[in-house]
């Protein structure tokens, strides 16, 4: 079966790397499309995949077809193709309805929201599917979301929650950790920002592991670790005076940007 990939930013090159590494497929198995040919060609430079000339050439090609292009293409470009019935369109776009790909696909269709971990094989991929997906396609699809990571089926509704648990979280981690690596530097100069860094990368994958090998929930960690009156426990509550609201206020943010995108792909869809 091949895989074709049309667009190459990072959401579609951190495919190829993850599918060629789990071995999900060979590396001759995908074909890819992006507009900027150079980009393709640095890319088969590390994974000997298959470069096509057009989108369209993809679509002819590939049974599954992961259109990774900026969420406001996707449906233009769509409706530019000439894409077999039989072709199992994937987007990876959240603005972007189940409902909003069927007016541009007979086929099945799909939205699926990757995260960069995926690149090392871990994480979560959501995926939504139309009630058009035969089991065989369903399963094929299944069996590579869960090849380079845990594949989690949501609603569409529940989509726009919880992409920020998943493929915003890393980037958010991360700049919290920044955060936190930077006060203590603050606090104490002598410490170098690298080494602050170092331990707080270190902190959190024992930290992750240790939730997921003895199945512990967060509350459980937090007791182990926030002895009565102790330091962890103070910290606790200093935390809690500012981060409940901030992350309200991030999912506020997520919700609005949501929906001005939603309104935009609904202008794209509306009869002119």
């Amino acid at each position: 079966m091949n895989i074709g990939i049309i667009g190459l930013g990072s959401i579609g090159q951190m495919l190829v790397a993850a599918f060629c590494k789990s071995a999900a497929v060979a590396p001759g198995q995908l074909v890819v499309f992006n507009r900027t040919r150079e980009k393709a060609e640095r890319l088969q430079a590390d994974y000997p995949v298959s470069i096509a000339e057009s989108a369209q050439e993809v679509c002819q090609q590939a049974e599954i077809v992961f259109v990774c292009t900026k969420p406001l293409d996707i449906l233009p470009l769509l409706r530019e193709l000439s894409i077999p019935a039989g072709t199992h369109v994937v987007s990876v776009a959240a603005g972007v309805s189940i409902a909003d790909l069927e007016r541009v696909h007979t086929g099945a269709v799909s939205k699926v929201i990757p995260t960069v971990t995926s690149q090392v094989l871990r994480g979560v991929s959501l995926y939504t599917c139309s009630q058009r997906l035969t089991l065989q396609q369903r399963e094929a699809f299944l069996s590579l979301l869960s090849a380079i990571s845990v594949a989690q089926e949501v609603s569409e509704r529940e989509i726009e929650t919880v992409t920020i648990l998943t493929s915003s979280a890393p980037g958010l981690i991360a700049g919290m950790l920044e955060s936190f690596a930077q006060a203590a530097v603050r606090r104490t100069p002598e410490l170098s920002i690298e080494l602050a860094r170092s331990m707080l990368v270190e902190t959190m994958l024992g930290t992750a592991l240790l939730l997921q090998k003895e199945q512990l929930g967060f509350d459980q960690l937090i007791e182990r670790v926030a002895t009565k009156g102790g330091i962890t426990e103070e910290g606790l509550r200093v935390l809690d005076k500012t981060l409940p609201r901030g992350f309200d206020e991030l999912f506020a943010m997520t919700e609005s940007k949501h929906g001005a995108l939603k309104q935009m792909i609904q202008q794209q869809t509306s009869p002119q």
